[in-house]
Parts: structure tokens; C-alpha cells; sequence
């Protein structure tokens, strides 16, 4: 779960690009040669595809469900395989007291090792039902907040709208 000081921070941030960019957004529209009227609906749709928050969140929910829909790899088997080969040439030449000599050109070694290893945790004490129960709620709560940013974002970018469509009327009056 997120620390309640880098939530506050994100919405903060939220706040400050979605008021910059619903200020150049309107000021475009606004100040524009030729413009068109832009209806509400349309303005919301914009600020929902481009708006980054939304993206992050609905990438974040999108990684969410790909690890749910792998988690029941809990409940399976570990399968280990090792192995190794190593071979070795040696050149070798021994001096005894007696100073005689022994010299063995090329000595060769060759080692060989193979291991399998299978892990299957039969009981843990339920940790891998908690785990798998985790992963769904995460997965949910990941469609969650992007339904949660979606809201909001459309929230301000209206209540921004109809700020300028009041403001206009006082210009007007």
C-alpha cells in the first residue's frame, strides 16, 4: 500500500499538470483565430487520453492482472537441474630426494557431475492461498484506481470548464 506522504505528493503533482494543461488547454480555445465551441464532453474525452496519471494507473492495472493471471505458479513445483564437465591436461615432473626424475607429459583428468533437484512445499501453512488471494485484490484494486483517476481527473477538468464558461458570462455581462 502507498505511504499516505507520496499519495498526497502524487495528487499534488495530478493537480499542477492538470490545471496547466486545462490552462492551456482553454487559453487555446479561448484565444484562438476561427475557433470552434468545444462542448464539455469533449474536453473531458481529451484530458482522459492524454492525461498521464490515467495512463500510469491503467499500466499499473494492466501489470496488476498479468501477475494475477500467473499466480497460481505458487502452487507448482520447483524443478533444479545442474550439471558440469570439466576436463584438464596436466604436465607434471617429479624430483625425490634421490634426485631421480618422474615427468608425465599430459596428464589428463575428466570430471563429470549431474544434479536434479524437485521442491514441492505440500503444506505451508496456507501462505500460498494468502499469496494468490494478494495478487486477485491487487488486480482489483488496480482496475479500481484507474475507475478512481478517471473520476477525478474528469471531476477537475469540468469543474475547470464551467469556471471559464463563467467567467466568459461576466466578460460578457
Amino acid at each position: 500500500m502507498a505511504c499516505p506522504r507520496r499519495s498526497l505528493r502524487l495528487r499534488k503533482l495530478f493537480m499542477k499538470r492538470s490545471i496547466s494543461f486545462l490552462f492551456f488547454l482553454f487559453s487555446y480555445l479561448l484565444f484562438a483565430k476561427a475557433q470552434e465551441l468545444v462542448t464539455v464532453e469533449q474536453v473531458v474525452s481529451i484530458a482522459l487520453q492524454k492525461n498521464y496519471d490515467v495512463r500510469l494507473f491503467e499500466n499499473s492495472a494492466a501489470l496488476a492482472i498479468n501477475d494475477n493471471r500467473y499466480a497460481f505458479g505458487a502452487f507448482l513445483p520447483a524443478l533444479n537441474a545442474t550439471g558440469s564437465y570439466v576436463k584438464g591436461s596436466n604436465n607434471a615432473r617429479v624430483v625425490k630426494f634421490d634426485n631421480s626424475e618422474r615427468v608425465s607429459p599430459a596428464a589428463i583428468t575428466t570430471n563429470t557431475n549431474a544434479g536434479i533437484q524437485l521442491i514441492w512445499t505440500l503444506f505451508d501453512g496456507t501462505k500460498m492461498f494468502a499469496t494468490r488471494g494478494r495478487i486477485s485484490k491487487l488486480a482489483e484494486l488496480g482496475a479500481i484506481n484507474v475507475k478512481n483517476q478517471m473520476v477525478n481527473s474528469a471531476a477537475i477538468v469540468i469543474a475547470t470548464y464551467y469556471g471559464i464558461v463563467r467567467q466568459k458570462q461576466q466578460l460578457k455581462a
